[in-house]
């Protein structure tokens, strides 16, 4: 069963909560939304069983894409990271998997807001194969193709790659943020992100592009 955003999560296990989703196909590219024009750009490194990170895309994610996204402002570029598997746990790896899978589809934001209003907790089992599955087809996969790719080494091995990655560049924990190169660690104030979205399109910077970081800001 499909339960619309809105109704209370005291439901059964087994049934989702389903938001309200900004994205339209013309908007989205696998793992990325937003314009490739887009002024400002936004490297999202999540977890997805991070509680800040759940947070974030709960608070603050559709108001950036349907305030800067939509008009061109604005993109935003998942990076699915790994950290918080633990002991023998991969249930971050397996939902970074379902992610880059259904990418494949152009259905990644569908699934990631999917995972993130259904976040169960951490490595105990709540994110298992049948909970990615049906997080899947809530999001409007093929599941044949979909099950296909999961099944791919592959795939696991670009997620633990992205994160070795992540780590050598110095983005130790999630949500991390990396604003046209600058770094922003967990969650920020909404008006703070905003303002420099805003910042930024007005006065772009020469080095918009030059990659992770620069600086260095500390969510409050």
């Amino acid at each position: 069963m499909i339960i619309l955003f809105g109704v209370p999560r005291d439901q059964p296990r087994g049934e989702l909560l389903i938001p309200a989703m900004p994205y339209t196909a013309d908007l989205t590219d696998g793992d990325v939304v937003g314009s490739p024009d887009a002024p400002v750009v936004i490297e999202l490194y999540s977890d997805f069983q991070c509680p800040a990170c759940k947070q974030f895309v709960t608070n603050q994610l559709a108001g950036l894409v349907n305030d800067y996204a939509k008009p061109g402002i604005l993109r935003i570029e998942a990076r699915d990271i790994v950290i918080l598997d633990a002991g023998g746990s991969e249930e971050s790896l397996r939902l970074a998997v379902g992610g880059a899978c259904a990418a494949e589809q152009d259905r990644y934001w569908q699934y990631h807001d999917i995972v993130f209003y259904n976040q169960g907790r951490e490595n105990r089992g709540d994110h298992d194969a049948a909970f990615i599955a049906s997080v899947a087809d809530a999001a409007g996969v093929d599941r044949a193709a979909w099950d296909a790719c999961i099944a791919r080494d592959d795939v696991a091995a670009a997620i633990r790659n992205q994160t070795s990655n992540a780590l050598s560049s110095g983005i130790g924990s999630t949500p991390t943020l990396i604003v046209n190169g600058e770094k922003i660690v967990g969650v920020p104030q909404y008006a703070d992100l905003v303002a420099k979205i805003e910042a930024l399109v007005a006065s772009p910077s020469p080095d918009a592009s030059a990659g992770p970081a620069a600086s260095e800001t500390a969510a409050p």
